[in-house]
């Protein structure tokens, strides 16, 4: 932000107020209807592209947080890199994306194998049962930026108002091969800015939850955005997950995300090669799909061992 100083004199000058220009406006001065609302919050539809070069990312207990980029485009491109600061010549510590056709998540943890999480939208889209390792795809974060549409299609309710804070919710069933999603978008509603994003999958659990703040005016697009967001994805972690031994994979996964500066439909760069999935050489890699598949597997049963002539059983008369 540029701030320019006029400086004045003399009795001629009187003082002026002091205004933000990226505060966002009051929308709505009686509460909206949920038409109103809706058709607000689809100004993000003007999005075709959006970018960022100033991202902070930062988990709860790790010493140092993470510079890096994120881009989108609409509908499935999006990438989001993030490295060390002082050893970005080493390389991404964390690289999630997706294409047209794949998505993938590459972690960097020092002293661990580097490992690829990937998978087809179609067959993660489609496979039924437990989400293991990652409940939804790195997509979700696009949503969880502002970025939130309202399918006509769709089921909606609201505005549900909340006494507590102000607030008010909306309530959506996202219609899905796995079946109805229940999505609640919580409101400012006088500014229509976007507070809170919950998804829960359809059996009721909370999947992936955003607390946005620090929201600024995009005069772009005639909507604001967050600059920073408090994300949290809960995949299934259920017994069959933990009886296999991946406990780390049914952990849950807390960041913050934090942007300096948006570009809005702005193009540049080899898009195609921005949005390609990194090889897998050298990497541990683990289809998302398969992984899931096999921890959802009950646990195969092992035979008891043959009697003899020389075992005695004391309680084999009573069975």
């Amino acid at each position: 932000m540029m701030v320019v100083l006029f400086p004045c004199g003399g009795a001629t000058c009187s003082p002026r107020p002091k205004f933000n220009e990226f505060t966002p406006p009051i929308v709505f001065q009686q509460k909206p209807t949920l038409e109103q609302l809706i058709a607000q919050l689809n100004r993000t539809q003007n999005i075709e592209r959006l970018s960022s070069g100033t991202v902070e990312l930062s988990t709860p207990g790790a010493p140092m947080s993470l510079d890096g980029n994120l881009s989108w485009h609409r509908p499935y491109d999006f990438r989001l890199q993030a490295y060390p600061a002082a050893t970005r010549m080493l390389g991404d510590a964390l690289d999630a994306g997706s294409n047209s056709d794949r998505f993938w998540l590459l972690t960097k943890l020092p002293g661990e194998p580097a490992t690829l999480y990937h998978a087809s939208h179609q067959q993660f889209e489609t496979q039924t049962g437990p989400r293991h390792i990652l409940p939804v795809s790195p997509l979700w974060i696009r949503e969880a930026l502002g970025v939130i549409e309202f399918d006509p299609s769709w089921h909606h309710e609201g505005p549900i108002e909340r006494p507590a804070d102000g607030l008010v919710e909306i309530r959506s069933l996202i219609p899905t091969a796995r079946g109805s999603y229940k999505r609640i978008v919580i409101v400012e509603p006088t500014r229509a800015t976007v507070q809170q994003l919950i998804l829960k999958d359809p059996d009721g659990k909370m999947v992936a939850s955003a607390q946005m703040s620090e929201h600024q005016y995009k005069q772009a697009i005639d909507a604001s955005l967050p600059h920073k967001v408090d994300m949290l994805l809960q995949p299934n972690g259920d017994s069959a997950a933990l009886e296999t031994g991946s406990n780390s994979a049914a952990q849950v996964m807390g960041f913050t995300i934090k942007i300096g500066t948006y570009l809005i439909n702005e193009q540049s760069g080899n898009e195609q090669q921005r949005y390609a999935m990194p090889e897998s050489a050298g990497f541990r890699a683990i289809d998302l799909v398969e992984a899931n598949a096999r921890m959802s597997a009950p646990p195969a049963l092992t035979p008891p061992p043959p009697r003899t002539a020389n075992t005695y059983d004391p309680m084999q008369n009573y069975r």
